[in-house]
């Protein structure tokens, strides 16, 4: 039978401690951003953040230039913001383009640290354009791209000639999260070096590059960092990769070290101001605290869901892989586009994906439980709406 617990969820809301982060967001009365790939609300220090931004750019441009870029200045200020909360110093950290720009680069730069090994492995939860640059940065060092679906499939790869594997910490179709640390520790004993992608991750769960022991890591500035749409990519070089470019010994065939000056293109100083406003609302926040947050509003849900009439006909979509729960719940439903959209009516956002998934992502910095108890409210009436 379906029954109320929102005095439950009023109480865990009383005793979040990450409740007051929050207010820091502009938030829509009544809309629930349960949707991944919006970016999530606008912080509310964004407006004037930017309005500061272009005044004193513009006060700068009638003196004489000096020191560095507008937008590299920004980055920097970004690049200090997030390594906390991906275990990272600033100094490994550069803040511009796409990630998959920044796949791209970053498989060069990791081919170019195992010249012997011409074998890139990359998984196949990520984007599509990811795909098309892995196999482009293959084609560019003369060597060979290897796609994988799973845990398992790894080891079936030729090791010897794999020069890295980049995967997802988070599985994207069905939200699952990877034992990071144990898989680094596993591609490391066959010599070859890692990428992590953080996009699902960073901002919601514990990310820790330096205790993972990773090579590389490349993430979306939005989702639950609180960039924005069209939001800058980061990407992430272990320190003790430095010295192996910037003495020569590892020949970049003009694609420079990550780190190195001159490496990201221009990119948009809004853009980047703006991911500075939105990084502003997790300063000393741990991700630690993030996790367990993004972990109770995840039980909340599921916890409801299960109070759903068997008659629903929805179910918890997982993947092949064990993997252990992380801030996304995918959903499946032969009417899932419908469901979106009626969801859409009643203010709750979720992302589609064909053909019958339905995902739901539960940022821990704005989102109550009550939101999601009026989120599976909402759910249960357009279930019952379509049957």
């Amino acid at each position: 039978m379906w029954t109320s617990t929102r005095p439950t969820a009023e109480t865990l809301d009383r005793a979040d401690p990450l409740a007051d982060l929050r207010i820091r967001y502009d938030l829509p009365p009544g809309v629930i951003h349960l949707d991944g790939s919006s970016g999530g609300p606008l912080p509310r220090t964004t407006p004037a953040r930017l309005r500061r931004f272009v005044e004193h750019r513009w006060e700068q441009h009638t003196e004489r230039p000096r020191g560095e870029s507008d937008w590299r200045g920004e980055a920097r200020l970004a690049a200090a913001a997030l390594a906390p909360l991906i275990g990272a110093a600033p100094s490994e950290i550069t803040v511009a383009e796409t990630t998959s720009i920044n796949l791209f680069k970053a498989l060069l730069a990791a081919a170019r640290l195992r010249p012997d090994r011409p074998v890139l492995a990359v998984g196949k939860d990520c984007f599509p354009a990811d795909c098309w640059l892995a196999q482009s940065a293959a084609e560019f060092i003369g060597g060979r791209l290897h796609l994988f679906h799973s845990r398992d499939e790894l080891d079936l790869l030729p090791w010897d000639e794999v020069a890295v594997v980049a995967a997802s910490h988070t599985d994207e179709r069905f939200g699952g999260v990877r034992d990071a640390a144990a898989l680094t520790a596993e591609i490391h004993g066959h010599g070859s070096l890692v990428l992590w992608e953080l996009s699902g991750s960073a901002g919601a769960l514990d990310v820790d590059l330096h205790s993972w022991d990773a090579d590389f890591a490349i993430g979306c500035g939005h989702r639950y960092l609180g960039g924005g749409a069209g939001a800058p990519s980061y990407c992430f070089v272990a320190d003790r990769h430095r010295d192996a470019f910037s003495t020569g010994t590892c020949g970049t065939g003009g694609v420079l070290h990550p780190l190195a000056d001159g490496l990201a293109g221009s990119g948009s100083s809004f853009s980047v101001a703006e991911l500075c406003a939105g990084l502003s609302i997790l300063d000393g926040v741990s991700p630690r605290a993030l996790a367990a947050k993004a972990a109770g509003l995840v039980d909340f849900f599921l916890e409801r869901l299960g109070d759903f009439c068997s008659d629903a006909q929805i179910e918890v979509a997982t993947s092949s892989e064990e993997l252990s729960r992380s801030a996304q719940i995918t959903l499946r439903h032969d009417r899932a586009q419908r469901i979106a959209d009626g969801l859409f009516d009643r203010d709750v956002l979720v992302d589609y994906a064909e053909p019958d998934l339905l995902r739901l992502s539960f940022a821990p910095s704005w989102l109550r439980y009550v939101d999601i108890w009026e989120a599976t409210e909402q759910l249960h009436t357009t279930l019952h709406e379509i049957a």
